[in-house]
């Protein structure tokens, strides 16, 4: 069977997304063909357009990696209660009933197309550097490597063994030619070696326009560079060093994660969401946060069916619905630890809807009158690069990061004589807080070797935290 990530040059066409503001109006895909797309600037924007839709199509960051299977994993929704469940068999780990492998295929399938497409741009892009105005053959240059590392790392988290179990275990394939040979599995350490190469070179790179302007809101901030614009909706300069946090971190390399992290916490350009904002914007995905976000179009789709219906009213189809129950130490109420003092956060206050004795996660919820606050799926936020600052500094010091977001988020501060394990289980909760409905939390699990997921009835290892291949890619390579 033909894998996408091994398509022939000839063969390969790549998504364009229409609407004439891209960013925040990305329409469903036409097919151009790659000699006419890439003879314009204009063309390679197009070609780059369409890579981020496909990883915000719903086989990837627009639904299946974010609010719904990767933390269905991680047992943030009580779907596993209920046999008849969409995600119930996901919930209890069975990689091989016949809808999880489906699930999985086309994660698979999906990010290694978006990997082909993001290849033809760089098999061009290098003889074409006069077409470009002035900076923008460096930055889609550098978007398209780190793109490339970025989809890399996440099949690692995915697909490998977890640094810290197996380094040297065999995981997937790098891909960075557009060919029909077969590209050999590489070991999660090649792999993440290659990762954080590649992520450097994106960095120096985007490196000359390092701006990250999040009231894009406001026309006046709008540049006659379009491709200057919305650059949290890029994979910019501060998303590069981010990723490589994450990356380093999950190499054990705490130096070098603190470096990184430390560089987007200390840049400026992002700061914490407040209170105010969520109530007069309707800011639920805290954009001035995010370091990296993806537009999707028409992103209700999934929240009708998750989280609420689109009339506004509380949706009962509980065999499809992504909920939890309240009271009597749900899942919510643990989490968010509201019989001591929990019920202040505004993750909690601001983020969940109440419906009788369900709780809907409202965090997509897209009731926002200004278009601008809708259709957005956030990829990296500031507050990950406090936790990583954490949980790579001594007790004393991450006890400082960890309540730099608790007070930002309404809570008091910890102790100042945490030892290491409390920090440990402190960046547990904050992660299960967070991220829910983003995808980070499983992550989190996986990387730390965690012998038990909490909420979960069985114990954790290899069998639950590295996902099969799929069956097609290993006849394949039979």
């Amino acid at each position: 069977m033909k894998k996408v990530h091994m398509l022939i040059t000839g063969l390969c066409f790549l998504l364009v997304a229409a609407g004439c503001n891209k960013w925040l109006d990305a329409r469903p895909q036409t097919l151009v063909a790659p000699d006419k797309l890439f003879s314009t600037e204009n063309g390679y924007e197009d070609a780059m357009y369409g890579v981020y839709t496909t990883m915000a199509g719903a086989a990837l960051y627009g639904d299946q990696l974010t609010m719904s299977f990767l933390d269905v994993l991680a047992q943030q929704y009580n779907c596993q209660a209920n046999p008849s469940h969409q995600f119930y068999q996901a919930a209890v780990y069975n990689y091989q009933d016949a809808g999880v492998k489906a699930r999985i295929d086309n994660v698979w399938d999906s990010m290694y197309y978006a990997i082909t497409n993001v290849n033809n741009i760089l098999l061009q892009i290098d003889g074409d550097k006069d077409l470009f105005q002035p900076g923008n053959y460096q930055l889609i240059k550098g978007e398209a490597i780190g793109l490339r590392a970025f989809m890399h790392f996440d099949l690692l988290r995915l697909f490998g063994a977890s640094y810290l179990t197996d380094p040297s275990r065999p995981a997937i394939p790098y891909v960075k030619t557009v060919s029909g040979k077969v590209t050999p599995l590489l070991t999660v350490s090649q792999v993440l070696d290659s990762v954080i190469s590649e992520l450097t070179v994106a960095d120096s790179l985007l490196a000359a326009y390092k701006t990250v302007n999040n009231d894009y809101y406001d026309a006046s901030n709008q540049l006659p560079n379009d491709w200057k614009n919305h650059r949290q909706n890029h994979f910019n300069y501060w998303a590069a060093e981010a990723t490589l946090a994450r990356a380093f971190l999950y190499k054990g390399d705490k130096v070098q994660a603190l470096l990184h992290a430390s560089n987007v916490i200390n840049s400026g350009m992002f700061t914490f969401q407040t209170p105010d904002r969520i109530t007069n914007y309707q800011d639920r995905t805290f954009i001035p946060e995010q370091v990296f976000a993806l537009s999707k179009f028409n992103l209700n789709n999934q929240v009708s069916t998750y989280f609420k219906t689109t009339g506004g009213t509380v949706n009962l189809g509980v065999n499809t619905q992504l909920t939890n129950t309240y009271g009597n130490g749900g899942v919510v109420d643990q989490i968010y630890e509201i019989n001591a003092g929990g019920v202040s956060d505004i993750r909690y206050a601001r983020l969940w809807e109440l419906s009788g004795t369900v709780y809907f996660c409202s965090k997509f919820w897209q009731d926002a009158g200004n278009p601008v606050y809708i259709n957005v799926v956030p990829l990296i936020r500031l507050p990950e690069m406090y936790y990583i600052a954490a949980e790579c500094a001594d007790p004393t010091a991450a006890t400082g990061y960890l309540n730099a977001v608790r007070h930002e988020r309404g809570l008091s501060n910890l102790p100042d004589e945490m030892s290491q394990p409390d920090v440990q289980n402190e960046l547990l909760k904050e992660y299960q807080k967070e991220y829910y409905a983003e995808g980070q939390l499983f992550y989190y699990y996986k990387r730390t070797n965690s012998p038990q997921i909490r909420f979960s009835a069985v114990a954790t290892d290899d069998k639950i935290y590295v996902l099969p291949l799929p069956d097609a890619e290993l006849q394949y390579r039979n």
